[in-house]
């Protein structure tokens, strides 16, 4: 037998209270991306092989799974594709998951998404990964207690249009933010609004973001977007020096919204950027500017994407 995973990547748009004077903090907004896909295979093998991209990180997920199900049988688990790591698309989460769910399948363990995302170690400050594997479309959760260790809860999950196009940027800027260097900017962050209001992410989210797009408004939309990097962007600017991470990322967002986009934005940490469009022939149309504008300053890839609406497809 053999199982196969496939899975979304995901733009995380911006997390919503770093306060947490509420009893609860983060909560966290995105969409799932039909690519770059992560892709495993899991069949039978006399020893026990990981292979393909990122090797040694899917063998410390595998570790997870196996160990925690007890299983000592050999199996041969392959990485066929996926996204570039700490980039801001969300690849340790798919990762994660499409590993631990094909392990699972392949023996038979019937497991939630909730209970695999948890053994992997996921979720511990936004569910979008998660609820983008399972799920696909576009995604809010509503944070977590600070006192316990459940994943965020899934608030509100819609389908997003397929006819709207994302043009993703990866500029290739040296400083990757993960593990001990994001929990210390976060924690700073957090500490920093203990003198100050978290910001306006709430409001924007409520009262334009998500009824536009319950609408079909794309320009609503595209503007409460923006404006919801420009709050998010507040927040964080104590740690990033500004709205966006880098000064590549903020030049690159204003050419976006300059030619048209609209919405704009920095996915996560970055440093993948983001504008939306109507049709695949303005995402062709911004792709070759963006393209124009990284040769120009750093290098990097651009291309644009659909929105997922399915999650994770598994196959035996």
């Amino acid at each position: 037998m053999r199982v196969r995973v496939s899975t979304p990547a995901r733009l995380h748009l911006g997390i919503i209270d770093m306060k947490g004077d509420l009893g609860r903090i983060y909560g966290s907004v995105g969409v799932a991306i039909n690519k770059p896909r992560t892709i495993v295979t899991v069949e039978p093998s006399n020893e026990l092989v990981i292979e393909g991209i990122s090797a040694k990180r899917a063998a410390s997920f595998a570790k997870l799974m196996l160990d925690h199900l007890n299983i000592d049988s050999y199996i041969k688990i392959r990485v066929v594709s996926a996204p570039p790591i700490h980039v801001g698309l969300g690849s340790g989460t798919q990762l994660a998951l499409a590993i631990g769910t094909a392990i699972c399948e392949f023996f038979g363990v019937s497991m939630t998404v909730e209970e695999i995302a948890k053994v992997m170690k996921r979720g511990s400050i936004s569910g979008i990964g998660i609820y983008a594997f399972k799920y696909g479309g576009f995604i809010v959760d509503g944070g977590k207690r600070e006192s316990n260790e459940e994943i965020p809860p899934l608030i509100f999950r819609y389908d997003f249009p397929e006819d709207w196009y994302f043009v993703i940027c990866i500029p290739h800027v040296e400083r990757q933010i993960y593990g001990s260097l994001e929990e210390k900017l976060m924690n700073s962050v957090h500490e920093s609004l203990k003198t100050r209001n978290p910001g306006d992410q709430a409001r924007v989210i409520l009262i334009k973001l998500l009824p536009s797009l319950i609408e079909r408004d794309i320009r609503s939309f595209g503007e409460a977007l923006t404006k919801l990097q420009v709050e998010v962007g507040k927040v964080f600017s104590v740690v990033q020096g500004g709205t966006f991470r880098d000064p590549i990322i903020e030049k690159g967002v204003k050419l976006m919204l300059n030619c048209g986009a609209y919405g704009a934005g920095q996915s996560s940490w970055g440093p993948a950027f983001y504008g939306l469009v109507e049709s695949e022939k303005e995402a062709e149309k911004l792709v070759k500017k963006m393209e124009e504008f990284l040769k120009k300053h750093v290098e990097g890839d651009v291309f644009y994407v659909t929105a997922n609406n399915e999650g994770a497809k598994i196959e035996k």
